[in-house]
């Protein structure tokens, strides 16, 4: 790309949006970075990113021909995020970095809040020598996805269109790959022994998790079930959460053989484990400031996870490069083991809670308070408790493959883990996608946080929509103290929030026990927490073949088993997941000199219920199609489309009225396409022009609905006889969205 198109492009985006900056470098290779004389001159470096989306999203459905659900039908999204990278050098061996993101949206709850400006990275890196490398601040972390690791979503040949919708979502919370963003000091040295001996790598760090944070328990921001009084519910901590640890590695043989140890703690620091004043009733209905019947008393930070936790994880693998060791060039074969250990205790500090109700000794009756009428409860006095488990876990990787030079490659990726129902290390099981409602939010938000279990919810819309500030409208208009209460939803205040279903969040097992319950099946069916999954053992193989740079193909083959069944009365679940697809570049084989790719996959998953003495409970599956277009008619202008589609049957449906599935629901297809033009500068720089539509149809078993189910959107009504009603026991929900788009990105 000329550069000074490059620096025009960026200084007309800049002056027409905002500007932020993206992340560091990669801290694995930033020892090896320090030799670069460019980069290690003094001085101020400039990097970052630019994203800017104007969205229009249209709902309609047939299923409410009356019009009972009067919330706006259109959402409007237009923001733009600038992130500026700056990197000042005093001296050649030390930086300072900064990341600064400038904010701008046009559909924003207060007009004076409409531009932001906050530092979202920072931190002072260096190097002492060739050897020593150290980061105090913010830095990224990737071991192995058994220590730090952040798991993902993988899609097969997923087409372009969507896959930089998804990349803009992801670089918006500055995620990278699988590194897991953390915040503290990391400590690097690297030694070259000899050729025999190799290369000694030592690592250490010490980062904070978590810290003592009060969050409103109604709010977006800071919980997974707003409102709720569900364990894991709230992300609010008593307590500083701190991870210690380090990582040795020797490379001997040329770097051909690998030894490697990991010992870290994760850990709740006691000593600054706090607490908060709240009224007894945090009803506003009724609320009345001074009420003595509803006093400010003293309560616990978070009451739906109050253990400390203490985890210790140790690691320790081996492996070696076969291949270089035969010194065979066209031959890959390569194979890592890897054992770790977790030993995790949690602690429940004395706590005082309600009791009984107070019995008056002269009359037997239950006590009241002679000022307020109310009746008098009894307090207990909880004592501590302590309690520990002990997990291991197993992985395996071997990779086989051979290439011959400008002809053909073929190779095999085979993965075997076995980890207990005990096995327990947050760092690795936190996963990078939790699905959330984005799109029409408005439209269902009494039920947005229920996600997949939302009557709205479609896996493609939480896959690739994201809007950094949202505004929600109110559920009642008026300027009156009573409309401002009732216009609240049970899912978020109303106040400007964050919809996006990407984050680095490292969770507690009560909260990771809570998201499993609402893992989207079509994406996180297997393995939720990835490879670290627990109560796992089984194997995936992936076998992908390429000719020529023109045609390339994968298969992917995995079956997995609970290691320990889960309910009594049941067997183990049995998970399987198959699948292909190819990507074949037209261009190349008919020598045209403009791109023209189509690519295609199709994956199958299924988890099986057995009962202990024969006989299947339920069995669920879920069929994922993939298909893509790029081409490129002028230099840089370009057409790209997109189309998936997922087909799932729930067999007899599954009802977990923790999370608002109330109604089984049975069977759910969902299917998006989208076009549109590009006009692409570099692989990260783009700015396309889009429309597309999402339709969903799901059906429900409501032969024993009572009540107004969660997971039903407000105009589904059981009296009414037709195809998509409740009197037959199915009720058939449609709807769709369509939505226009336009978007730039920019990474420089």
């Amino acid at each position: 790309m000329n550069m000074k198109m490059k620096r025009l492009l960026i200084a007309l985006l800049s002056a027409s949006v905002a500007a932020s900056a993206s992340a560091v470098a990669d801290n694995q290779k930033a020892l090896q970075a320090k030799a670069d004389s460019a980069n290690a001159k003094r001085g101020v470096e400039i990097g970052g990113s630019i994203r800017a989306v104007a969205q229009r999203s249209s709902f309609s459905t047939d299923n409410d021909p009356t019009g009972i659900n009067n919330m706006t039908d259109v959402e409007r999204n237009e923001f733009v995020s600038a992130d500026l990278n700056f990197g000042f050098r005093p001296y050649e061996f030390v930086r300072a970095n900064v990341t600064m993101r400038l904010g701008g949206g046009m559909q924003e709850y207060f007009a004076a809040a409409s531009k932001t400006l906050e530092a979202k990275w920072l931190n002072v890196e260096g190097n002492i020598g060739k050897n020593f490398y150290w980061v105090v601040g913010d830095f990224r972390q990737e071991i192995t996805p058994l220590t730090i690791y952040n798991p993902g979503i993988d899609i097969m040949y997923e087409p372009t269109i969507f896959a930089r919708k998804r990349h803009m979502a992801q670089k918006e919370q500055l995620l990278e790959g699988n590194k897991r963003n953390l915040q503290g000091v990391n400590l690097q040295f690297r030694q070259e022994i000899d050729p025999m001996i190799g290369e000694l790598r030592a690592e250490a760090f010490f980062a904070r998790v978590n810290r003592v944070s009060v969050l409103d328990f109604t709010g977006a921001e800071g919980n997974i079930l707003p409102g709720d009084e569900v364990d894991g519910t709230s992300l609010a901590s008593a307590t500083d959460k701190w991870l210690v640890g380090g990582n040795i590695e020797l490379l001997p043989m040329q770097k051909n053989i690998f030894v490697g140890v990991t010992p870290m703690l994760i850990f709740d620091n006691e000593s600054t484990n706090s607490y908060t004043y709240r009224h007894v009733n945090r009803d506003p209905v009724g609320f009345v400031p001074g009420d003595k019947a509803n006093p400010y008393e003293m309560q616990q930070i978070n009451p739906y996870d109050d253990a400390l936790q203490n985890t210790f994880v140790l690691s320790a693998r081996v492996g070696a490069d076969v291949a270089a060791l035969m010194q065979n060039k066209n031959l890959t074969l390569d194979l890592v083991a890897e054992y770790a250990m977790s030993m995790n205790k949690t602690k429940t500090l004395s706590k005082v809670v309600q009791g009984p109700a107070a019995i008056d000794p002269t009359t037997g009756e239950e006590l009241t308070d002679p000022e307020t009428g109310e009746t008098v409860y009894t307090q207990l006095t909880l004592p501590t408790t302590e309690e520990s488990a002990n997990g291991s876990a197993i992985l395996a990787n071997l990779n086989v493959g051979y290439k011959v030079d400008n002809s053909w490659s073929a190779g095999l990726a085979l993965d075997f883990i076995r980890n207990d129902e005990k096995w327990f290390n947050n760092l690795a099981q936190s996963p990078s996608f939790f699905a959330q409602r984005i799109l029409n939010s408005d439209k269902d938000g009494e039920t947005v946080k229920y996600g997949v279990n939302s009557p709205l919810y479609s896996t493609f819309d939480a896959l690739y929509n994201y809007s950094p500030k949202f505004s929600p409208m109110t559920r009642s208009l008026g300027t009156n103290d009573d409309k401002i209460r009732d216009g609240q939803s049970k899912s978020y205040n109303i106040a400007p929030y964050n919809k996006n279903s990407w984050g680095s969040n490292v969770y507690t097992a009560e909260q990771l026990a809570l998201l499993n319950l609402m893992m989207d099946p079509a994406l996180q069916l297997a393995l939720p927490n990835g490879l670290a999954t627990a109560n796992r053992m089984g194997v995936r193989a992936l076998i992908k073949g390429d000719w020529q740079g023109m045609v390339e193909a994968q298969a992917l083959v995995s079956i997995f088993n609970q290691v320990k069944p889960e309910i009594e009365g049941l067997d183990k679940v049995s998970y399987m997941e198959f699948g292909g697809g190819a990507k074949v570049d037209i261009a190349k084989i008919a020598g045209l000199s403009k791109a023209l790719e189509v690519s295609g996959s199709y994956k199958h998953s299924e988890s099986k219920n057995n009962m202990m003495y024969g006989g299947v409970v339920g069995t669920l599956k879920s069929d994922f199609i993939n298909a893509g277009l790029c081409a490129q008619f002028l230099p840089r202008l370009g057409f790209t489309a997109g189309f998936q589609m997922i087909n799932s049957d729930y067999g007899v449906g599954n009802v977990e009225t923790k999370v608002g599935a109330d109604v089984p629901l049975m069977k759910s297809k969902q299917m998006q396409w989208m076009v549109g033009f590009d006009y692409t500068v570099a692989d990260n720089a783009w700015l396309a022009i889009n429309y597309g539509m999402i339709n969903v149809t799901n059906d429900y078993n409501t032969a024993t609905v009572t009540g107004t189910p969660r997971n039903l959107p407000d105009y589904f009504s059981n009296t009414k006889k037709g195809k998509a009603d409740g009197v037959t026991g199915t009720y058939q929900h449609k709807f769709s969205q369509s939505i226009f788009e336009a978007s730039i990105n920019v990474e420089f």
